[in-house]
Parts: structure tokens; sequence; C-alpha cells
């Protein structure tokens, strides 16, 4: 079982905060973002921890290498400037044959959060919540009629029952099927493509469509403008018992 953590943009929307290093290395409450995720992770659970850097690699590297971390894997993506989905594949082509889970860079979990995930892992998984009250660059899902499995995502949806989380679960035993469905996403989207992109391609197949994992209710944040650090930052201030 293997992570990946897609840590390549340039995180603009954060400003003079990302002006000269990548969105994982910025501190919230005087901590890397990157951080909070390996706090997140169940250690025990993955075999290998593979972070992909690109935007100012050098700052995250060295990082990453102080803190010495067991099976911990440092890739750079060169062409971070392209869609996300880049990033995926610089992992993608260094191991085979193995279950694993994406998620991006820019979110804050509660550790309670994980241990319900593990629960939920089947097949090709995205982690949703129903509760967050979704903006227009938040990644929307319609659902089956069942509420079980995804129809559509978008972040242009206007009709959708959950938000996606920024975490993906996929099995082994649909790898290959998940792989394919990176390239076709390549072929249609280009250059443009991201992670996303991936589970729609797979939706449009119900013998291949994502089901979901429901993590509502457990409360989490994400770091894509000043606001939202501000956020992050008063929450986990008033909350210490938050990551536990």
């Amino acid at each position: 079982m293997r992570a990946i953590v897609l840590a390549a943009g340039t995180g603009s929307r954060l400003g003079e905060m990302t002006k000269d290093k990548t969105k994982g290395m910025v501190r919230v409450n005087g901590k890397p973002l990157i951080d909070y995720l390996f706090e997140f992770f169940d250690m025990d659970f993955f075999n290998e921890i593979i972070v992909v850097g690109g935007f100012a690699f050098n700052d995250l590297e060295k990082h990453l290498k102080q803190k010495q971390m067991e099976h911990l894997k440092i890739l750079e993506n060169k062409d971070f400037h392209k869609g996300n989905i880049f990033t995926l594949i610089t992992a993608l082509k260094t191991f085979a044959h193995d279950s694993f889970l994406i998620t991006n860079v820019d979110h804050i979990y509660p550790r309670v959060m994980f241990e319900k995930m593990k629960l939920s892992f089947n097949r090709i998984t995205a982690m949703c919540d129903f509760d967050r009250q979704l903006g227009p660059d938040d990644m929307k899902v319609k659902l089956d009629d069942d509420r079980k499995s995804v129809v559509h995502i978008s972040k242009q949806l206007h009709d959708f029952d959950c938000g996606y989380i920024g975490m993906t679960y996929v099995d082994r035993t649909m790898e290959t099927v998940y792989r394919d469905a990176a390239y076709k996403a390549i072929e249609r989207f280009g250059e443009k493509a991201v992670v996303e992109n991936i589970l729609q391609i797979l939706a449009e197949n119900p013998k291949t469509a994502p089901t979901i994992c429901d993590l509502s209710g457990f409360g989490w944040y994400e770091v894509d403008d000043e606001q939202d650090l501000m956020k992050a930052e008063k929450g986990l201030l008033q909350n210490p018992n938050f990551r536990i």
C-alpha cells in the first residue's frame, strides 16, 4: 500500500506566501502544510509514501530529507505548470501491482478520519463530504440513484450531491483500469488534465464508476488562499484536539 502526495503546484492564490515556496511548505500556525498530512497518515499502514514536488522543489526536498522518514520517496515533476495529473503520473511510473491512496497536499484532516477511511477502501473510492458548503472552485460530485457511486464530478456542476475532498483510494485489483483512465484523461483534456478527470472517465462506465466514502461530520480545512489559511489557523488554535 502506497500513499501519493501531490505537492508540485505553485499555490498562486496564496499570493506572496508562495512567491518562492510550494503550497505544501506554507506554514499554518508555524508548521508546514505537508507536516499536517504526515500526522494524519497512519504510517504503519503504508509501505511507501511518495511525495511529488515541482515548483520550488529544492526547498521541499530539503525539508523532507531532514525528517529522515522511513519509506519516503521524493520525486520531482518538472512539468508542474501543467495539470496535476502529470504529477500523479510521475509517481505511478515508479511502481506497479499495488494499492495506493492519492491525496492533495493542501488539506488538514483530523486523524480519526483516517480510521474511517481505511474501513471503506474498496476498488476505487473517492472521499466525499455532504456537509461542506461548496464554492465555485470546489469539486462537486453527482451520485447515482443509490447515492453510492460517482456519476459526474466537476467544479462546474450545478446539480450535485456532495463535494470531493481531494483523496482517492485505488485497489491493486483496479490499478490497471485506473492507469488506463489516467492516460485517456490526458488524451481528452490535454495539458490541463487534472486528477479528478480520471474519476469522471471512470464514472462514465457503471462497471468502473468510483464508489464514495462519506466523511461528513469530521470537519477539515483546505488552504487554498489567505482567507482559508486564517480560518485554519484560528480553528486549530480553538480546537487543540483536532488532530487526535
